[in-house]
């Protein structure tokens, strides 16, 4: 394609000062420029740029030849000309030239040098083509560290937006979250919340719902008694209350039971018997394997799926309809990390402790964040939740643990090279002294405790610890432990001041709390009872009343409307937040007060 810039000027029509021959060729090339004639153009311009006058007709033959160059194909040749151009007359025709070379900086894919040229034209006309230009050469850019780097040099709406828009491309939504935060508190931002291969959310008269979790159940008597009490069994029941629950509203969803525990060949075999294509939402699974091969055919089939107990965004990752009920364990991290730099600022000391892989995540996002704050990790342990007292035990008392192996092996060196050299008390160390190293925390040693581990054995212990000592250690953890019916010292929480990063907080106070309790209790015979990282009725029905009003009100495509949302009311939990990422980013501050989980400050 061929470009010309069209420019309302007013040419010098006499060049006394030049001979004819000079005159004669400018205006044979411009006769052969507005043809577009472009190379016999440059070759009549060209004998001008060499002449050493700055005047009218040099300026124009520089001006004309380099846009010639560039329709021509020689784009190097138009770069180099309107930089001389810039450099020898710096203030003539300056937004049109800056403008040509931010426009040929987009076409030598250079974002950089044209977000420089085109921060220099305060030409209103050229607005317009500025901005599509800067989309085009930002849409380039498909690496948010060098977004980053432009944002520090050009912190303007375009550049902020591609910024947002590449950060919201990225499976795991972790610390950038913050920036995409900062960026909509400075400037209107269009970001691109759609999903490009759904154009719109259709709604149906009768919505069908997965729910998939691992039954087990067997034809015997003894198996059916031990379901009886199995928590999939509560899943189950909380969720034929949901559906009680949504008829009442005017809703109609269709629950679809399958058992997760039978054979990984009949769930391959079920997804592809086209039996679950019809499914506009689907509940689970909860076992490894299971979420791996739901994971991939929700994808394909383009079905939205909720892990309901898992913190690992794994399952996200390039994966626009997977989502958790949870917050993720990189989100809870970073959440813990913004208390902890506001409030344990007087020791930077701290203590880290996770209770296994699962864990370990969100203990090095917390680490990784804290030291980036000039914070210091005095201690990162992974303690299993059977042995979790050696956490109190390390608060409270001398802790004797294996030597490290590299140490034994420096004593026995230094032992056996006293040997050698004849020295007669050559036994320096005793046998105590090779299998055991005597761990203590010392007094005002540690500032704060971040237990990165939903266990509530794991903080319980901290506590206990903790409450020991005649310093003062602060205390940090997520609440998903933290319900009404586990037996955890809510006095010694409160007298702590010890502080929890909501995961799906329910305040049992809720009038809808009381009624589901109710219900549930009518229907069963006994109450309903919260899990600690298992599944229970209240997450199954809290699931399935909150995402079935979500389906009724929205379509099967739910996110989109999400996706425009600050905060989405849950039925038992408070809110939902799904608009940067697939996981539950509301997560308020929690203590324990006067009796209560209160909320300290939300985010």
């Amino acid at each position: 394609m061929r470009y010309v810039l069209v420019l309302s000027i007013v040419l010098i029509t006499s060049f006394e000062c030049l001979g004819q021959d000079i005159s004669t060729l400018f205006k044979e090339g411009k006769e052969r420029f507005d043809n577009q004639q472009h190379a016999l153009a440059m070759s009549k311009f060209k004998p001008i740029l060499t002449l050493d006058q700055d005047n009218e007709m040099v300026r124009y033959a520089s001006f004309y030849y380099a846009i010639s160059a560039f329709n021509s194909g020689a784009i190097k040749d138009a770069q180099i000309t309107f930089e001389n151009m810039l450099n020898s007359y710096p203030d003539w025709q300056k937004s049109e030239v800056n403008y040509w070379l931010g426009f040929i900086s987009v076409e030598n894919n250079d974002p950089e040098s044209a977000l420089h040229y085109f921060s220099d034209i305060n030409e209103p006309s050229l607005q317009p083509a500025i901005n599509s230009l800067k989309k085009k050469a930002l849409s380039q850019v498909q690496d948010k560290t060098k977004l980053k780097a432009l944002y520090a040099q050009f912190p303007e709406e375009s550049v902020a937006s591609a910024l947002a828009t590449e950060i919201l491309k990225s499976p795991v939504n972790d610390e950038d979250l913050d920036v995409i935060n900062q960026l909509e508190s400075t400037f209107i931002l269009d970001l691109k919340l759609a999903l490009p291969s759904v154009p719109s959310s259709p709604k149906k008269e009768v919505y069908n719902v997965g729910l998939m979790l691992p039954f087990g159940y067997r034809d015997d008597s003894l198996r059916r008694v031990q379901m009886q009490n199995a928590w999939t069994t509560a899943m189950f029941q909380g969720a034929r209350l949901a559906i009680d629950k949504l008829k009442r509203e005017g809703i109609n969803v269709h629950l679809n039971v399958f058992d997760t525990r039978a054979s990984d060949y009949d769930l391959k075999e079920l997804m592809r018997s086209g039996d679950l294509d019809e499914l506009d939402l689907i509940i689970g699974p909860v076992t490894f394997d299971a979420v791996q091969e739901v994971a991939a055919f929700a994808k394909e089939k383009q079905i939205n799926f909720i892990n309901p107990l898992s913190s690992n965004t794994d399952v996200l990752v390039d994966n626009p309809f997977a989502f958790l009920y949870y917050p993720g364990n990189e989100a809870l991290g970073l959440r813990a990390a913004e208390y902890a730099k506001k409030h344990f600022v007087e020791n930077k000391n701290m203590a880290i402790f996770y209770s296994g892989q699962s864990d370990y995540t969100r203990a090095d996002t917390y680490r990784k964040a804290m030291e980036k704050d000039s914070f210091k990790t005095a201690i990162f342990e992974r303690v299993a939740p059977n042995e979790s007292v050696a956490i109190q035990q390390m608060f409270m008392e001398d802790h004797e643990v294996d030597k490290d192996s590299l140490v034994v092996a420096e004593m026995m060196a230094e032992m056996d090279s006293l040997l050698e050299a004849g020295v007669e008390d050559w036994e320096i160390y005793n046998e105590k002294d090779f299998v055991y190293d005597t761990l203590k925390i010392l007094p005002d040693s540690i500032g704060h405790v971040f237990v990165a581990s939903d266990f509530s054995s794991l903080s319980a212990s901290a506590l206990s610890g903790i409450a020991t000592r005649p310093d003062t250690i602060g205390f940090l953890s997520s609440s998903r432990f933290l319900v009404a019916e586990r037996s955890i010292n809510f006095d010694q929480i409160e007298a702590l001041d010890a502080v929890f990063v909501g995961s799906n907080y329910i305040n049992y106070s809720k009038p809808a709390v009381t009624e589901f309790r109710a219900a549930y209790l009518d229907k069963y015979l006994e109450a309903p009872v919260r899990e600690e990282r298992l599944g229970d009725a209240y997450i199954a029905y809290d699931i399935l009343v909150s995402f079935g009003r979500l389906l009724f009100n929205h379509g099967k495509y739910f996110q989109l409307a999400m996706r425009q949302k600050e905060k989405v009311p849950g039925v038992l939990t408070e809110y939902f937040h799904y608009r940067f990422s697939n996981d539950n980013r509301y997560m308020p501050f929690l203590i324990f007060k006067d009796g209560r989980v209160q909320i300290l400050e939300e985010n």
